[in-house]
């Protein structure tokens, strides 16, 4: 069996160079991305008859969750052969389906503890199969319901997808079995009801992502009467729909909710006080989101997001490095970036997680704490760039619109709550400048 397993995994490799295949030893767990084909119980009836069922097998002391397949060896040659029920065999390819995603273990390097893999099993168990009489080390358990028809019928809306956060959602919707609907601003204008509520409709949405923000913080200040169309009415109009018609709500907020006079990491229900006119819509756009009280909905609100897409500080510190030998950071700004994959990977890891009567708020960012000129030095060292870097303080570079001076998020719920772990911001940062082609 051994050898079996051994032949087929180099062969899965060497076709599909691209995909990562997680090593496992003892309580390990190794998933690849599944195709077409989930599986299903054989019974000889035909496609049409069978069942998709979840294995679980330990042998070597390797823990296996996997999906079997219709056919025999001699038509698929990614198979091993395991014991699925008494003296009942099938063979098997260790198909992943993203419900079964190590994302939902608590991991380091593709490793999970005994008492995280205990508490997966127990998730998955309990959120989609009927657990059956342990028979030594066969089948586990058998699914409830299709899994095909549960997972690829659902339908989610993400707004804004010419953003950074939205650009990184669709980079990554292919890893996931949704049907996705990306917009712009052009295809649903989010600020008249009846366009979005016409499109919900006729699509048949079941969740919706607002990655639509008036994010121009400066220009706010100016053109309060856009930002608050943007950042409030039209995520009001999102939560009354949704409400209206039970889907489930993620909308994206902000650090600049707070004033930024905290002297430790603000918790979610830390007093809001935003001191700009981007920071206030944004309030009131989470307030309007809590007062209707759309079911199996959550607000995340993040700060310093950047991204391989769209203009960000990382971006713009490059282009100024490679342009000029001498730059100017503020100091005295502390906070913790986010890079835009990160967040977007969490949102679609804990989809089905989110079930709550009332409305729950998160905050999410990479891990650590640095200033802005901390963040500064960083970029121009990963990426090789031979530019001088001094700090200054705020008031030696007026703007428009004031940030708040402390702006770190806890982000103890958010973890404890979906069981994730969340990047350090410079192995964030590392990934990024590695996808711009800018890591040296």
């Amino acid at each position: 069996m051994d050898k079996n397993f051994d032949k087929w995994n180099v062969i899965k490799k060497n076709i599909h160079k691209y995909k990562k295949v997680i090593g496992f030893s003892q309580y390990e767990i190794i998933f690849m991305k599944v195709g077409e084909n989930i599986g299903y119980e054989q019974n000889g009836k035909g496609k049409d008859f069978l069942r998709p069922i979840l294995v679980y097998k330990k042998f070597n002391n390797r823990v296996f969750l996997g999906i079997p397949l219709t056919s025999q060896p001699k038509n698929d040659k990614f198979h091993f052969e395991f014991e699925y029920k008494k003296d009942k065999r099938s063979f098997a390819i260790l198909s992943q389906i993203k419900l079964f995603d190590i994302k939902r273990a608590k991991y380091r390097d593709g490793k999970i503890s005994r008492y995280y893999f205990d508490k997966l099993q127990e998730k998955l168990l309990k959120l989609i199969v009927t657990p059956l009489p342990k028979e030594g080390e066969r089948t586990k358990a058998i699914c409830n319901n299709s899994i095909t028809q549960k997972y690829n019928n659902v339908n989610i809306l993400i707004t804004g997808v010419n953003g950074q956060l939205g650009s990184e959602l669709k980079e990554l919707s292919s890893n996931y079995n949704y049907n996705f609907f990306f917009t712009t601003k052009e295809e649903i204008n989010i600020t008249n009801y009846k366009d979005v509520n016409s499109f919900i409709n006729s699509h048949k949405i079941d969740i919706i992502i607002n990655a639509s923000a008036y994010t121009a913080v400066d220009k706010a200040e100016s053109d309060v009467e856009l930002a608050d169309k943007v950042n409030h009415l039209a995520v009001k109009n999102l939560a009354q729909i949704s409400k209206d018609n039970s889907i489930k709500f993620i909308h994206i907020s902000t650090d600049y909710v707070f004033d930024g006079t905290n002297y430790k990491p603000y918790v979610e229900d830390d007093k809001t006080n935003p001191n700009s006119v981007y920071g206030k819509t944004k309030l009131d756009g989470e307030n309007a989101i809590k007062q209707i009280n759309p079911k199996n909905s959550i607000i995340i609100r993040t700060s310093w997001v950047y991204s391989s897409y769209g203009t960000n500080f990382v971006k713009t510190m490059l282009k100024l490095g490679n342009d000029r030998d001498k730059l100017t950071v503020i100091y005295d700004q502390v906070g913790t970036p986010t890079y835009a994959r990160d967040l977007a990977k969490v949102i679609l890891d804990i989809l089905p997680q989110i079930k709550s009567d009332k409305v729950e708020t998160y905050n999410y960012s990479n891990e650590g704490v640095l200033s802005w000129y901390d963040f500064a030095k960083e970029i121009m060292k990963m990426a090789k760039i031979n530019c001088e870097i001094s700090p200054i303080e705020t008031k030696d570079y007026p703007t428009p619109a004031s940030r708040p001076h402390y702006s770190l998020l806890n982000k103890a719920k958010i973890k404890r709550d979906f069981n994730i772990e969340i990047p350090f911001w410079k192995d964030s940062l590392n990934n990024c400048l590695i996808t711009l082609g800018e890591k040296r």
